[in-house]
């Protein structure tokens, strides 16, 4: 169906929609649904792969930006309902429309569950009047480190209107128990998959032709950092490491993949530190799996993480991860089995783990063959989408009956 920015929903679609016996599911997110960041991918992934013959899925984004072309929507999410209403604060009046909005859209559509990610759409779902059969469910993708004192505490009153609050790493589950008192039945866990398909180990081919379409040399050692460059991401404690690994060894490059606002105080970094030359800045990348190819090891220097979709792509293209010790890292990297773990806010800690796999090429190498078989075994986009099928379907049970 085309993109729309209305909420108003002729009453011959409201009857077709009461006809059919799928699962209506509407999916919140405060952010544009086709953007590159990691919560955007998993969105995308969700909405599209649950079964069509079972699913109805509606997206509706609380972004202000500009709703993508028909086009991109039938091709990026086939079968999928995409509709905007932007809200500047939940608390303003154009929090108060979407509000209303979604109210309409529940009470027109029946909807069997609304999920929502991020503040703006979890304070809108809470917040929503409940009707008998319907589920409502809370999708935490971050150890919530831009939350206020303020907001966790309203989120303390909030939770309990979620039938389950679902995260991809058990150390968001237990940030949520500490900061804002989650009850541990109102729990679920379901890790974060990865297209194995997709993002595949490189052969000796497509990594010698991924270095030269990038001008590295042949007999470089590379580490690639796939994140925003955000504050949070840290990229400044890398260039800092970077640093002092290249010193040692000259061979060492660095690629740092994704745009942000970080660009110009990193680019001074890279400057002040002498290592401009060795760092290649490629800016946002919708082919990364083109890319990870040319690496050596995948690097990830955030203080703050849930659970990081560009660790996934990297185990599954066979890359030992480097990365700091907190949040769902601490789940995805198993320390010197598929990679190394350092503390955060750490350049030198970070630099010596860097420096482990420059020396023993063959270490790294053997991380990289575990971390693969590790993504294959327990990380799969298949049994990500299943088990979120097998959630739903628990809780339609448990408020049955489902249909009005």
């Amino acid at each position: 169906m085309p993109p729309s920015s209305a909420f108003a929903i002729p009453a011959e679609a409201a009857a077709v929609g009461r006809q059919d016996r799928r699962i209506r599911l509407l999916l919140l997110t405060d952010t544009p649904v086709l953007a590159p960041g990691g919560s955007e991918r998993f969105l995308q992934n969700l909405a599209t792969r649950l079964p069509r013959e079972h699913y109805r899925v509606s997206v509706v984004q609380l972004h202000a930006g500009h709703m993508p072309l028909v086009g991109q929507v039938s091709s990026r999410l086939p079968g999928v309902q995409l509709q905007s209403q932007p809200v500047h604060a939940v608390y303003d009046r154009s929090g108060l429309r979407a509000w209303r909005a979604l109210r309409a859209m529940l009470q027109a559509e029946h909807f069997d569950i609304v999920q929502s990610q991020h503040e703006k759409a979890d304070l809108l779902n809470a917040l929503l009047p409940r009707r008998n059969g319907t589920v409502h469910v809370s999708n935490r993708r971050d150890m919530g480190f831009k939350k206020s004192a303020r907001l966790q505490q309203l989120f303390r009153y909030l939770n309990p209107r979620f039938d389950t609050v679902v995260a991809p790493a058990r150390q968001i589950l237990s940030g949520l128990a500490r900061f804002e008192q989650l009850d541990a039945l109102h729990m679920t866990w379901i890790p974060n998959g990865v297209d194995t398909r997709r993002f595949a180990p490189a052969t000796h081919q497509t990594r010698q032709d991924a270095r030269r379409a990038l001008g590295l040399e042949q007999q470089a050692v590379v580490f690639g950092c796939v994140a925003r460059l955000t504050e949070v991401k840290r990229h400044i404690d890398l260039i800092d490491a970077f640093a002092q690994v290249h010193r040692a060894s000259p061979q060492a490059r660095l690629l740092l993949i994704g745009d942000g606002p970080m660009l110009a105080p990193v680019q001074d970094r890279m400057s002040a530190l002498g290592v401009a030359d060795a760092v290649v800045l490629l800016s946002f990348r919708d082919d990364v799996e083109a890319i990870l190819p040319a690496l050596d090891a995948l690097v990830l220097a955030s203080s703050s993480e849930g659970m990081s979709n560009a660790i996934l792509e990297g185990m599954a293209c066979g890359l030992p991860v480097i990365a700091t010790a907190v949040g769902g890292n601490l789940h995805l990297v198993q320390h010197e089995s598929t990679g190394l773990l350092v503390p955060a806010r750490d350049p030198i800690s970070l630099a010596a783990a860097m420096q482990t796999l420059v020396r023993s090429p063959q270490l790294a190498q053997h991380m990289g063959a575990t971390a693969r078989s590790r993504t294959e075994r327990e990380f799969s986009l298949d049994a990500m989408v299943q088990a979120f099928d097998q959630m739903y379907r628990h809780l339609l049970d448990q408020r049955a009956p489902r249909r009005a």
